[in-house]
């Protein structure tokens, strides 16, 4: 396997790599032109927060199956295209958790003093010091909204600065917060309180702007700001305004909309804005261990297709629990069926499964439907990573439902697949937790081994119609394996499941559909 490591990743990562036998491909700085020209031929790519890994760009990855981004933030890739391509995305949220908190206690306390402003007069041998009155924090409210890992290490920090900290993030239960000294509060009320507000949250649509005009409104005048989280989570402009009229003390960021700092961003004006180039992770010690992480990580998948760190994987890590692996097969090839057997234009697909066992893996069962169905209509690779999003851009409504218990069966698996000619209904269960049956195909309970290639079809339930489809193999050379027969409660309508050696040309199978009494027959192949 190929990897490519950009942006300065420290060199501890390629040798790793390289150890576990990965051909290392090392490029400190590529222009989005020169990446998409190389990235063909990668099945690795390893990124820092500077190279912008856009659709574009993963759709050219065909052979790509890793993007690994050295540290925390995965805003610079474009998840869902990686997604709906099958790519995993990793990062490692741990590696550089010390230092990010230790850089925003640093930029608190820069907020505090306006330490940076003081040194930069004093450097130019201006001797002021009522200008740079400041602020003690003994006896200060920190709020800190996103209480993660780094949000619960700043927290730890400031206490022994005699801060009481409060805190927003509403993931975090009670509990954990107590026993690390927060008072959880509601967002406003955060607001509202605090003498100091630092962000530790991700990037998404509902924190873009989350500091604006609006609730710096409802903060205490002269409150200070932090933010080392991520650029576009303060709305700049309005924190410019607010910081020139003095409704904001003082405000510190490490990280920008735009990056690098654009050079009208209306915070350079700001003489009481503390700004420092996207650094907080930057420490020797951090970037050693994100390299050695990333790179661990992926060694990792490589020797056991493990998936550590994987921020859009949670299905393909169900999916690699050892106990469940006979009823993905189960489930693929019910997919597989329905893909092969249902005809018209697809509505949706319906997944229900029965019993406690397979409660937990759900999302599992249903993907390996999908993988198995979509295998029937898609050229390019249907895994457990892009069948959701690939059965959403076909127009496919997933549903999944869960039966406590059956009556028949303690862990059944059904899928019901809808299309406008109607709907078809698939039923299979595992014995001994390694052979998998079909027990229903639509009204009719079976029992039937599906693999090999299988002649399938209803009929009048009257004597001769088998001995005829039987004649017809007989002429073709045709050997049965076994036979499977199931008719409905009125015994006027069977089913009828005639395993094969060998194959069925299109004229036998239109013979077989000539035999009275006999209704649609197809070939099944598994």
């Amino acid at each position: 396997m190929k990897a490519l490591i950009l942006d300065n990743i420290e060199k501890t990562c390629g040798e790793i790599l390289s150890r576990n036998g990965f051909a290392v491909t090392e490029k400190p700085k590529l222009s989005k032109d020169e990446l998409k020209s190389l990235i063909a031929d990668f099945d690795v790519l390893l990124v820092r927060s500077a190279t912008k890994v856009t659709s574009d760009v993963i759709e050219r990855g065909k052979k790509l199956k890793i993007i690994g981004r050295a540290g925390a933030g995965v805003d610079n890739i474009d998840i869902e295209a990686a997604t709906r391509q099958g790519v995993i995305v990793m990062n490692t949220p741990g590696g550089n958790t010390i230092s990010a908190a230790e850089h925003t206690c640093g930029m608190i306390l820069a907020v505090a003093r306006l330490i940076p402003q003081a040194h930069a007069e004093t450097k130019r041998a201006i001797w002021d010091r009522k200008k740079w009155m400041g602020r003690e924090l003994d006896g200060k409210i920190l709020s800190i909204i996103g209480l993660g890992k780094i949000g619960r290490e700043v927290a730890l920090r400031m206490q022994a600065f005699g801060m009481k900290i409060i805190g927003y993030d509403p993931m975090l239960p009670a509990e954990v917060a107590a026993q690390a000294g927060i008072e959880l509060l509601p967002f406003e009320e955060n607001l509202r309180r605090a003498d100091f507000i630092t962000i530790h949250t991700p990037l998404n649509e509902a924190t873009r702007n989350l500091i604006s005009a609006k609730t710096m409104a409802l903060m205490k005048d002269g409150a200070r700001i932090v933010n080392c989280a991520r650029g576009g989570i303060v709305c700049e402009a309005d924190l410019a305004q607010a910081l020139k009229s003095g409704k904001i003390a003082a405000a510190a960021l490490d990280v920008f909309d735009v990056e690098p700092i654009a050079p009208d961003n209306p915070l350079l004006e700001c003489e009481n804005a503390i700004l420092t180039p996207h650094i907080a992770a930057s420490t020797i010690e951090a970037q050693e261990k994100v390299a050695i992480q990333i790179a661990e990580q992926i060694a990792e998948w490589k020797r056991t297709h493990k998936l550590i760190g994987a921020v859009n994987a949670s299905v393909a890590e169900l999916a690699q629990h050892s106990d469940v692996q006979a009823y993905l097969a189960l489930a693929e090839t019910l997919g597989v069926m329905q893909g092969k057997l249902s005809q018209g234009k697809p509505k949706a697909l319906r997944v229900t499964y029965s019993g406690d066992f397979l409660r937990k893996f759900g999302d599992a069962i249903a993907a390996a439907v999908l993988k198995g169905y979509l295998s029937t209509t898609e050229t390019n690779g249907v895994n457990y990573i892009n069948a959701f999003a690939k059965a959403r851009d076909m127009g496919l409504r997933v549903e999944q439902s869960r039966e406590k218990e059956n009556q028949n069966y303690t862990s059944l698996i059904r899928v019901d697949y809808e299309t406008d000619k109607g709907t078809r209904v698939l039923g299979g269960i595992v014995l001994g937790n390694k052979d998998p049956r079909i027990v229903q195909v639509d009204k009719f309970d079976c029992e039937f081994k599906p693999e090999g290639t299988i002649l399938i079809y209803t009929n009048d339930d009257k004597p001769g119609v088998l001995s005829n489809v039987v004649s017809v193999l007989h002429h073709c050379n045709i050997n049965i394996a076994n036979v499977s027969l199931s008719r409905n409660e009125e015994k006027t309508m069977a089913l009828t499941l005639v395993g094969i050696d060998g194959d069925l040309s299109d004229e036998a199978l239109r013979q077989i559909a000539q035999v009275e009494g006999v209704y649609e027959p197809r070939l099944l192949k598994l």
